[in-house]
């Protein structure tokens, strides 16, 4: 006996410690109460609650811009059109409704940007320490604006990164450094995106749709004067988009929006490269976000070490052509020469959609290089088969 208890015992003290699972984050999030999270991690003291706090500040952003459109009443088709940021809307709204204006939906856009750039300035404090945040992503909600838990955090998760998130099994997380620089990755690409759509004015666009986008917009569309709401259906509202697109002749507001732009997508590619040699050199297989060839993710998906080696050299690809070292081609620009992405970037032309697919918006960056081809994309996509997409929303 006192053999077995002294093999026992040296077995124990040769066994690597496991990592504590962390589920306060979760339990924040079960209830959907954002704000008491945010309190309770407000003075981070390790690298996991770091990753919470931000998690936080990220899905508080997303969820006051839900909130802020649909007190502008905003048209919950936009809910389900698949548009950047709009995916994460409620289905419905309740509460009075105030006029919207271009001012304050800049706003909402601006608030949206504040939040994510506070996300992502508390995860650049996340070092490589070992640490594992549980979250059950199908008991997750976020909070509505009248403290009722609403959606599933797995179903808005779903909405934008097109996971599959049916309800029959528990979604489990336990994220860890790697996710850490997966998520402050994301929140460079949407700021990116923030930086890009807020670089131009969009009144043309207001003075042609705004009563399509909202339910009470203030000015009202001068020809929207002359109609009565609702009339037509969606032929009128399919109207009204297109000669919204006729109008869409945008001016810059902001003549550095798509430099910032530039910056935030290739810190984005610093840190999913990051990410993934994080994700590489782990040796667990413990409910994963994000799994090497070695690991299992969420309901079970596998990614392959082609898959993963295939995804730098996009990474790599885009990177140059952000810097300029390599071409974007347009379909009607003769081979050997293309758009010189980092030239536009610094002197950004008007948004003119039209001129944009004719093409000779982009006659002042043309110029002979290395192209970034359609062949070479086909070959770079080659490993991800008919789900490359998917792959990039997830893993980004």
């Amino acid at each position: 006996m006192k053999s077995f208890l002294k093999l026992t015992l040296a077995l124990a003290l040769l066994t690597p410690v496991l990592k504590a699972q962390d589920t306060r984050l979760d339990a924040f999030l079960a209830s959907g109460k954002l704000q008491a999270g945010l309190t309770a991690f407000s003075k981070p003291s390790t690298d996991g609650d770091r990753f919470s706090l931000a998690v936080l500040q990220s899905l508080q952003g997303l969820q006051q811009f839900a909130d802020g459109a649909g007190k502008l009443g905003i048209k919950q088709s936009l809910a389900s059109s698949g548009l950047p940021f709009f995916r994460v809307l409620p289905r419905s709204s309740s509460g009075p409704v105030e006029q919207a204006t271009p001012e304050k939906v800049r706003q909402l856009f601006q608030n949206l940007r504040e939040a994510l750039t506070k996300a992502n300035a508390t995860l650049a404090k996340v070092g490589d320490s070992d640490f594992k945040v549980q979250v059950n992503l199908t008991q997750t909600h976020l909070e509505n604006k009248d403290g009722v838990p609403g959606m599933p955090l797995a179903e808005s998760l779903g909405r934008i990164l097109n996971v599959r998130t049916d309800g029959e099994k528990d979604l489990v997380v336990n994220f860890d450094s790697a996710d850490a620089l997966w998520l402050k990755g994301y929140t460079h690409i949407l700021l990116g995106m923030l930086d890009v759509f807020m670089a131009y004015d969009w009144r043309p666009v207001w003075n042609q749709a705004a009563q399509t986008l909202f339910t009470s917009p203030s000015p009202l569309p001068p020809f929207a004067k002359y109609t009565v709401p609702g009339q037509g259906g969606q032929f009128s509202e399919w109207v009204d988009i297109i000669a919204a697109i006729h109008d869409m002749r945008l001016e810059l507001s902001d003549a550095d929006g798509l430099k910032k732009a530039v910056t935030e997508f290739r810190s984005a590619i610093a840190c999913s490269k990051a990410c993934w040699a994080r994700v590489l050199a782990e040796t667990d297989d413990d409910q994963e976000w994000l799994p090497n060839p070695k690991q299992t993710g969420p309901r079970g998906s596998k990614v392959t070490q082609a898959q993963i080696d295939g995804w730098m050299t996009i990474l790599t690809e885009v990177d140059a052509i952000l810097t300029g070292k390599k071409l974007l081609p347009h379909w009607r620009v003769i081979n050997g020469m293309g758009i010189n992405v980092a030239k536009l970037a610094q002197t950004p032309p008007k948004f003119d959609l039209v001129l944009f697919i004719q093409g000779s918006a982009f006659a002042p960056y043309i110029q002979g290089g290395d192209v970034s081809t359609q062949t070479q994309w086909r070959t770079l996509m080659a490993p991800f088969g008919p789900g490359f997409a998917n792959f990039a929303l997830w893993s980004n």
